[in-house]
């Protein structure tokens, strides 16, 4: 059994093993020599020596380039005297290092002296383009290092799209210099709610804040980008839009004077008015900035759970709805879309929404729809056959800050599209959000998110007549010495697939307590294992 996560599109296993020493040599045609000095920094890392780079081609380890390797597909051919890294550029030969990476078992707690791995052939290519993680950092605030870090990680497992959420009612995260405020007043919050929906007075009345600089965002950026990854921005609109109002209250329906949320759930009538030229001026100068600093073709503007209440009311959104012979208030939200959609346009830039985007008809046709909800929307699916593209982010299957015993690991792995009636042609992928209300440090943030990004990795790269359950729990569990190694908290196998009894309490304790059964259990015995 090959022990790689996610699982190649087509491999073969071969007699024997090949072995790196102190006086391995690697060679590397120029269009492949970035991705040649990461796998020699790997082992430079691991082993404590650096392999020799030479210029002839009998050198022991190879990367060559090959035109007619896909993108970000590869292949190695590995015998025991010779290593072939075969791609047509970077991004191809960057992701058969870091397969490279598990199959020489890199990742260990010993510093070895060789690295061995079993002779093989494989030929890769991902199955989706679209293989996202989502971080919610509204509700808490990480820091440069910790997106770091769980970069490294999608990039262990291939995944390549961040999408960065980064502004929401709790909190505006990222620097724009025409408007100081946002990160003045916006970015910081008086308290922070920690018991669950039911038990809204128990709040935590510490001051909270954070966000990004420019400066800090280019860095980050730059470090997703060697390690293949595009950071999509989300700047979340027309609702959840709290955090601006607080800062500049001309944004909304009548000036609101607010704060930025305490409560989960507070400020959920708060929403940016779309009657009003001002509040358009505003968010492109924030566009304008963010698409400096964002490379990616695309941009994420939430636009779900808008309560239209407040446009009903406004004279500016009425008059509009009536100059521009919309039907009623979601055709207005569609308008809204328009506008921010034409202006990402001209950018160069695709917009995405969540799917409550598609509730009118007046959308333009090059929008990008994220499938989150529960229940089968009857949009997405007209939509759907109209060509729309999708990228799915299905709660039940997709949702990382549910507790295991309610999004089970199978259920992660276990996806296709077709279960949603949608086909692959209208998938660009698939993405696991985390929210993080109750996210409030790196460790409660890895346990939600690991071995979950295992599966996601699996069912975004792997094609479908390859996975199987059994077999991935069985190479995961052999991953976990790694994620040790890494210092990665990740939940443990008896929590990943709880099903009947045991999981209605946990789901029953979570919902209306918040009580994190599984995470506090777990922790308690991991403590009480180190302690022995």
């Amino acid at each position: 059994m090959l022990n790689l996560i996610p699982l190649p599109y087509k491999s073969e296993d071969k007699y024997g093993e090949f072995i790196i020493n102190s006086s391995t040599s690697v060679y590397a045609d120029h269009e492949l020599a970035k991705a040649a000095e990461a796998f020699v920094s790997l082992v430079e890392k691991v082993c404590g020596y650096r392999i020799h780079t030479v210029l002839s081609k009998k050198a022991a380890v190879k990367f060559l380039y090959d035109r007619v390797q896909p993108e970000e597909g590869y292949r190695i051919e590995c015998t025991t005297e010779q290593l072939n890294v075969y791609a047509s550029g970077y991004t191809g030969a960057f992701y058969a290092v870091m397969s490279l990476r598990q199959l020489f078992c890199m990742d260990v707690p010993e510093k070895p002296t060789v690295l061995t791995m079993h002779a093989v052939s494989i030929t890769d290519k991902p199955r989706f383009g679209w293989r996202g993680v989502m971080l919610d950092e509204s509700r808490h605030f990480f820091g440069a290092e910790v997106v770091k870090r769980l970069l490294d990680a999608m990039a262990m497992y291939k995944l390549n799209v961040f999408h960065w959420h980064l502004t929401d009612n709790e909190g505006w995260r990222v620097e724009i210099k025409k408007y100081p405020r946002l990160t003045q007043v916006g970015a910081q919050r008086r308290g922070t709610q920690t018991l669950a929906w039911g038990k809204p007075n128990i709040i935590n009345w510490v001051p909270y804040g954070g966000f990004y600089t420019q400066e800090q965002i280019k860095d980050i950026v730059a470090y997703a980008k060697a390690r293949n990854i595009m950071i999509v921005p989300e700047i979340d609109m027309p609702a959840h839009f709290a955090a601006a109002v607080a800062a500049y209250p001309h944004l909304s329906c009548g000036g609101k004077q607010i704060e930025p949320s305490v409560r989960h759930g507070d400020n959920a009538d708060i929403i940016a008015c779309a009657g009003k030229e001002t509040t358009y001026k505003f968010i492109y100068d924030v566009l304008d900035e963010l698409c400096e600093l964002f490379p990616a073709p695309y941009f994420h503007i939430g636009g779900d759970e808008a309560n239209k209440k407040e446009w009903k009311k406004c004279p500016d959104c009425q008059k509009t709805i009536t100059e521009k012979e919309l039907k009623d208030e979601e055709a207005l939200q569609g308008y809204f879309n328009n506008k921010i959609a034409l202006y990402l346009k001209r950018k160069g830039k695709t917009l995405i929404g969540w799917n409550e985007i598609l509730t009118t008809d007046n959308l333009e046709r090059g929008v990008v729809a994220q499938y989150w909800t529960s229940y089968r929307d009857k949009n997405v699916i007209r939509h759907a056959a109209d060509a729309r593209k999708f990228i799915i982010s299905k709660h039940q299957y997709f949702y990382f800050d549910m507790p295991y015993a309610k999004v089970r690991l199978w259920d992660t792995y276990s996806f296709e599209p077709e279960d949603i009636a949608l086909s692959e042609e209208n998938s660009l992928g698939v993405e696991g959000p985390l929210w993080t209300e109750w996210v409030p440090d790196e460790a409660r943030l890895q346990f939600q998110l690991f071995p979950r990004i295992e599966a996601l990795s699996e069912v975004a790269w792997s094609p479908k007549e390859a996975r199987d359950y059994d077999g991935f729990r069985k190479r995961l569990r052999k991953r976990l010495v790694a994620l040790d190694r890494l210092k990665i908290n990740y939940a443990p196998e008896n929590i990943w697939d709880k099903r009947g009894l045991a999981a209605n309490k946990i789901n029953h304790a979570f919902v209306r307590r918040n009580a994190h059964i599984e995470y506090e259990r777990a922790m308690r015995h991991r403590r009480r294992a180190k302690n022995q």
